[in-house]
């Protein structure tokens, strides 16, 4: 599941990054807000992978956001990307509460 959650999250240099590459995308999806974030879809063309759809994270009203998921832009990869972006935002709930998971 290496396609899913990449190893070093948040761990990427930011300043290998072109600063010209600012590009605005309206979300397919906004699954929700928690802890102060918000988790969206977005689809994406831009990338060498070519169309993929992109489970996004950031800061609730801010405008950086990072992709956590990239899936191919089929009917199985939506179904992928919304069960991922579940799984984060439902974290992020768990996070906001300030209380470990529950037994099921």
């Amino acid at each position: 599941m290496t396609n899913i959650i990449r190893p070093n999250f948040g761990g990427r240099d930011r300043e290998a990054e072109p600063a010209d590459a600012l590009e605005a995308y309206e979300p397919l999806h906004v699954y929700g807000t928690a802890a102060g974030y918000l988790v969206a879809l977005l689809e994406d063309a831009s990338g060498h992978e070519g169309r993929c759809l992109k489970v996004v994270i950031g800061a609730v009203g801010g405008n950086v956001f990072e992709a956590v998921a990239v899936m191919p832009a089929t009917d199985e990869g939506r179904i992928d990307a919304d069960m991922a972006a579940m799984a984060v935002l439902r974290a992020l709930e768990v996070v906001e509460q300030g209380s470990g998971p529950t037994t099921a």
